[in-house]
């Protein structure tokens, strides 16, 4: 298996973590507040691969420490943005409108390029935006003032996302990944002190589950191999790839709170699929060899 292939799977099993996060946390935010959830979400988060990476820390530099605030500093705004975003709208809302962040990708890629991406690249972003709209989108679907902050929260995904392609691959992943947890953590903990005056958590089962579950799977697991592993993809690539969370998710609420699954978001599912293939590297050159577009 080749890296891109690795690379690709891996992320997949990351993208099902945090699609199972929506139902989690939208039942979470019921008790508890966006900071105090993401702030001990990522310290739980942090100790956990300080313990994996001590003796990695005697590698510490300060182009790690600089890169991993900088980058803790938008996955901050991204994580607390669609949190408080979910306590005034439906999941289905806040999914359709995170996914809406590969639109962001493609269009801040093109202005730090100072160039259009390739039509194939391009032509990926809309086959896996329709799939995003087959998935979440419904005739209840309304703007409020919950999804403004989800869409803030998909423009920071955005920026997240490239920064990472851009600025990590040079670095010691593992410890810039660390110092990202820290970063977020510290931050939503100073900004939850300094907006609600204090850091509070229910006792409630659920809200445990959905930190626990978090923290370990959708945030020690999948932003560490963000970390390692998107370098050996496009940016293009790795956000069509990220696009299939809303489809995760509703394939979890399906299962775990038998909420209907549409088959439109099965159609969906399929759209996004193909995006991913079409989006490969090796699929564009075949295809290159036949329709001679760039790419």
């Amino acid at each position: 298996m080749n890296d891109e292939n690795k690379a690709t799977l891996l992320l997949l099993i990351g993208v099902i973590f945090w699609g199972m996060t929506f139902s989690l946390i939208k039942e979470a935010v019921q008790s508890v507040d966006a900071f105090s959830f993401v702030s001990v979400r990522f310290f739980i988060a942090s100790i956990i691969l300080t313990l994996v990476f001590l003796k990695k820390l005697k590698n510490y530099s300060m182009e790690v420490l600089k890169t991993g605030v900088f980058a803790g500093l938008l996955l901050a705004a991204t994580l607390v943005f669609q949190t408080i975003g979910l306590q005034y709208t439906t999941a289905s809302n806040a999914a359709f409108i995170t996914g809406m962040f590969i639109v962001f990708v493609l269009i801040f890629v093109s202005l730090l390029d100072r160039k259009l991406p390739g039509l194939l690249q391009t032509f990926s972003v809309i086959m896996a935006f329709a799939g995003l709209a087959l998935i979440t989108i419904n005739e209840n679907l309304a703007f409020n003032i919950g999804d403004a902050w989800v869409l803030l929260c998909a423009i920071f995904s955005a920026l997240h996302v490239i920064a990472i392609s851009r600025l990590v691959p040079k670095l010691d992943a593992s410890l810039f990944a660390l110092t990202q947890f820290y970063t977020v953590a510290f931050v939503t903990l100073l900004a939850g002190l300094l907006i609600n005056r204090e850091i509070a958590i229910s006792q409630s089962f659920p809200v445990w589950q959905a930190i626990m579950f978090c923290a370990v799977f959708a945030t020690v697991y999948t932003y560490t191999i963000q970390a390692h592993f998107q370098k050996y993809l496009s940016e293009i690539k790795a956000s069509v790839i990220f696009s299939f969370e809303p489809f995760f998710a509703a394939i979890f609420a399906f299962l775990y709170l038998a909420e209907l699954l549409a088959p439109r978001a099965i159609l969906g599912g399929v759209l996004i699929f193909a995006a991913m293939l079409l989006s490969e590297q090796a699929v564009i050159r075949q295809l290159k060899k036949f329709v001679p577009l760039p790419a």
